[in-house]
């Protein structure tokens, strides 16, 4: 016969104080360290010397193109967009050698070339590029480009590239049109437009972009710098290079009047 046996259920009084466990711990010399997930760090203004970043790969399956000498020992203006063209009167420069950036084209529908960086200028200007009879490059390949728009390599970002392929782009389309110039064979390079600077409200000389406006501030920190360099390596080369925007921010370059800008002929 099996005993029963009976339980009494014993309730403890918990010790607020001390508790009893029956876990020990077990000591050693080992160091920890203590390791913590953060956000990305807050940028930094640094000042620094310009360095020419590493060399963009060239795409494999892009067909670049060589530019030739056509303008060889010419005068070649480049037509930017600053406002210190408002009003001007693009006829005045009927039997120059004209580089066009961007939307001055529709301003100067003759000019000899156009030039563009940002991809989505085709994109914004379609018809007005596709309509374009003159020589077009870009250093952005695009997926519905017309045969006839020219691909160079995006080279060093500043100095001059002399692979005649290839453009130092100096992060806007001004500077690398100077060295598009230089490929073209141009001595003198008269730059119409390069206020590298806002005024006021007004960004450029036409109506601008569907984007937003390039602040000063880019002007000043990114893009000004580099001309410098692009100015020390043009010098060995015979290149002279005039800017005709008295109000200009950029004063790598001798400053001259349009008047006197349009006096070489």
């Amino acid at each position: 016969m099996q005993r029963r046996r009976s339980i009494r259920k014993i309730i403890q009084e918990p010790n607020a104080i001390t508790h009893a466990s029956n876990i020990h711990r077990r000591q050693d010399n080992r160091n920890f360290t203590k390791t913590a997930h953060v956000g990305h760090p807050a940028r930094i203004q640094v000042n620094t010397t310009l360095v020419n970043s590493a060399q963009v790969k060239p795409n494999d399956k892009v067909k670049y193109s060589n530019v030739l000498p056509i303008f060889n020992g010419e005068t070649v203006y480049i037509i930017g967009g600053g406002p210190s063209l408002k009003n001007f009167d693009f006829r005045r420069l009927r039997g120059c050698k004209t580089i066009a950036i961007n939307k001055a084209i529709t301003f100067l529908p003759n000019a000899d070339v156009l030039y563009w960086t940002d991809s989505r200028f085709y994109t914004w200007y379609k018809n007005e590029v596709d309509n374009y009879n003159g020589l077009k490059f870009t250093i952005k390949a695009g997926s519905q480009y017309t045969s006839d728009i020219q691909i160079l390599k995006k080279g060093k970002s500043y100095g001059i590239e002399k692979d005649s392929e290839t453009l130092a782009h100096g992060n806007n389309s001004g500077y690398a049109s100077i060295n598009l110039a230089y490929h073209l064979g141009a001595k003198r390079i008269i730059l119409l437009g390069f206020d590298m600077a806002n005024d006021g409200k007004d960004t450029h000389f036409h109506d601008g972009y569907p984007t937003k406006s390039t602040g000063d501030q880019i002007y000043r920190d990114k893009f000004l710098p580099g001309f410098t360099q692009l100015k020390s390596e043009l010098d060995p080369e015979g290149v002279t290079v005039l800017n005709a925007s008295v109000y200009s921010q950029l004063t790598t370059f001798t400053k001259i009047t349009i008047e006197q800008a349009l006096s070489f002929r």
